[in-house]
């Protein structure tokens, strides 16, 4: 069994990138992705934003601020991308404190995508008036800066481990699908992330198929096989059909493999608070 303790040490950093301000985790890492100037991380950090119903000013500022800087140079179609989920985002805060923003963007983008984005985001925003964002009021390099000194992969590591033992279902299905592609990036979030697949593979409820679904694609990444008998058993007994569909029913590797019960997720979600 491998030791949390590294951990527990590492997450006493976790304000690395935050700020004064207090944040949940999901906000935690939502910040960290958009600071982080990343295309792909900040539209995933707004598709989190939107399915989270979130509208704290503070974090939307810093989303607000990107946007400012970047609407008018936006061209390639992952730019366009990104920039269309930012402008969602801020439009569906139920406030209209980004509509001068978002106005900006409409009126002023040489992208005509965007300009269309942009005004499908301001139609999201309600009429009634609030103390609007001042483009420029944030320097968003100088936070990026800063942050790029402090964070570490072994720090998003942690916070991976944290919201998988605390069973943080959107976070899961966010990661599940990152790995499915990108690969698991250590031992110690594979293994946290099986237990969490071992627990639920045969019980979980209707809101966890999905997300069942995609830890199978990501624990099947592994490139030595670690998690083959365990996705294997899952393909055969599943009573989930999406988990039985998405599960590949042959996997490389020989072990050793994972052992249901290496990870203790309720001691590791106690540690982690």
């Amino acid at each position: 069994m491998f030791s949390f303790k590294p951990i527990l040490i590492g997450l006493t950093l976790v304000t690395f990138s935050s700020s004064a301000f207090a944040l949940s985790t999901t906000e935690q890492r939502d910040y960290d992705r958009i600071i982080s100037g990343q295309l792909g991380q900040i539209k995933t950090a707004s598709k989190s934003l939107v399915s989270n119903h979130n509208n704290n000013s503070e974090l939307l500022d810093i989303l607000a601020q990107y946007v400012s800087d970047n609407y008018e140079s936006a061209s390639t179609n992952n730019e366009i991308d990104t920039m269309a989920w930012a402008c969602r985002a801020l439009g569906e805060t139920g406030t209209s404190r980004y509509k001068e923003l978002l106005t900006l963007v409409m009126n002023n983008s040489q992208n005509k995508k965007l300009r269309k984005y942009a005004k499908k985001a301001l139609n999201r925003v309600p009429s009634k008036p609030s103390p609007q964002f001042k483009p420029g009021s944030i320097d968003f390099e100088k936070i990026r800066a800063d942050a790029e000194s402090k964070v570490s992969q072994n720090n998003i590591e942690k916070l991976a481990i944290k919201d998988i033992a605390n069973g943080n279902l959107n976070e899961i299905m966010i990661l599940a699908r990152q790995y499915s592609s990108s690969g698991i990036p250590s031992q110690q979030v594979g293994d946290t992330l099986a237990e969490y697949f071992a627990q639920n593979y045969k019980t979980g409820n209707q809101k966890q198929y999905d997300t069942l679904a995609w830890v199978c694609k990501g624990l099947a990444t592994d490139e030595n096989g670690r998690y083959k008998t365990l996705i294997e058993d899952a393909e055969e007994n599943s009573p989930i059909r999406a988990v039985r569909k998405h599960c590949p029913d042959e996997i490389k590797g020989s072990g050793p493999f994972y052992q249901t019960g290496t990870v203790d997720l309720e001691k590791v979600a106690k540690q982690l608070q």
